[in-house]
């Protein structure tokens, strides 16, 4: 990530291989972690960019392609589609799952939310977490997602109660204002 002079919140996110830099995407803020797929054909990258939001990127490395950018970033650049992953929640609209375990965890009283990767599994699979804060506590929307010709698609998913917030989450706030310890 390259900061903009005179501007430390605009930065440009280059995905460079061999010595040769494959593509460059406008962002801000900065990197909180990078994960290789293990078949080291695909990069993905979580990018703080706000106190909350959706923070990931996954990139083709051998054409420098976007297979996930932020939703933000993919409205303001005509593709919506890039920034959202098939069958995954990812709204302001309240989850049956959620629900389930927790009756007063609405939109209506969603706090924060956090879309970030945790990392690939052995076979290739991209660990996406959607982290909710709420009044009353966290909750933790968990997918398994393959890459597909299109994008990325949620193959299964978990959703879970948390006791805090993950260390994800707790390192994006860390510059927060609207965080205190």
């Amino acid at each position: 990530m390259m900061p903009t002079p005179g501007q430390p919140d605009k930065c440009k996110l280059s995905v460079s291989a061999a010595g040769k830099t494959l593509a460059t995407f406008e962002t801000m803020g900065y990197l909180l972690d990078v994960f290789f797929s293990p078949n080291s054909a695909y990069v993905a990258i979580n990018n703080r960019r706000a106190n909350s939001g959706d923070y990931l990127w996954v990139i083709s490395l051998p054409d420098g392609k976007a297979i996930k950018m932020p939703d933000d970033v993919a409205e303001d650049v005509g593709k919506k589609e890039v920034g959202t992953i098939a069958g995954s929640h990812w709204s302001d609209q309240s989850m049956p799952e959620v629900i389930a375990l927790c009756p007063t965890c609405t939109g209506d009283d969603l706090r924060h939310s956090f879309l970030f990767s945790s990392g690939w599994t052995s076979s290739g699979e991209l660990k996406v977490v959607e982290e909710l804060e709420f009044s009353n506590g966290w909750m933790a929307v968990n997918d398994l997602c393959r890459l597909t010709e299109t994008g990325l698609s949620v193959a299964d998913q978990k959703v879970v109660k948390e006791d805090r917030p993950s260390d994800v989450v707790k390192r994006a706030w860390t510059w927060s204002p609207f965080h205190s310890q």
